[in-house]
């Protein structure tokens, strides 16, 4: 059965699938190429709950991805300046659009519905280029956006199909 099928058939018990639907979202964050939102919709829970969890969620699984990011470009940066001048000038404007859209730029990915987490992360995460000894964006605030964007995106979602009367359950 695949992740999503585990998920679903823990619908009737809010307990179980609290922490299947926390699992799922730290799992979307730092691997998983699916959105999340299909968790958002069950009828044995409240969505504020389910919200609470989705933006928990990404928080924790943003901060597992700050780590794996800042190793990676440990190692990485490396490896950069040894390739070609091209390579270096891709690598420095996605470090210039992180520096320049920083928080904001990282709040909105996050916070589009039906957006993979995944690469947006990473990106933000491997290309957090320090200056002067301090990241574009701290660890703190890297977590606390996600976990702002995940409430925002919770909120749209369940806002979108509450208007359109779209019930997935």
């Amino acid at each position: 059965m695949d992740l999503i099928g585990i998920l679903l058939n823990a619908v009737g018990n809010p307990y179980l699938y609290s922490i299947l639907f926390f699992l799922y979202v730290i799992s979307a964050s730092i691997f998983l190429p699916i959105p999340v939102e299909i968790g958002l919709f069950n009828p044995y829970m409240h969505p504020a709950v389910l919200i609470t969890i989705l933006a928990i969620g990404n928080g924790c699984g943003s901060l597992i991805v700050f780590f794996i990011g800042t190793g990676v470009r440990k190692t990485a940066k490396k490896r950069w300046t040894l390739k070609s001048q091209r390579i270096k000038q891709v690598v420095t404007s996605f470090e210039n659009f992180v520096k320049k859209h920083g928080s904001v730029g990282l709040y909105v990915f996050m916070s589009i519905p039906l957006m993979v987490d995944t690469l947006p992360l990473y990106l933000f995460s491997i290309l957090n280029a320090e200056e002067n000894g301090k990241r574009a964006l701290s660890k703190k605030k890297f977590v606390l956006i996600n976990i702002l964007a995940g409430a925002t995106r919770g909120t749209i979602v369940i806002v979108v199909y509450t208007i359109l009367k779209i019930k997935l359950t």
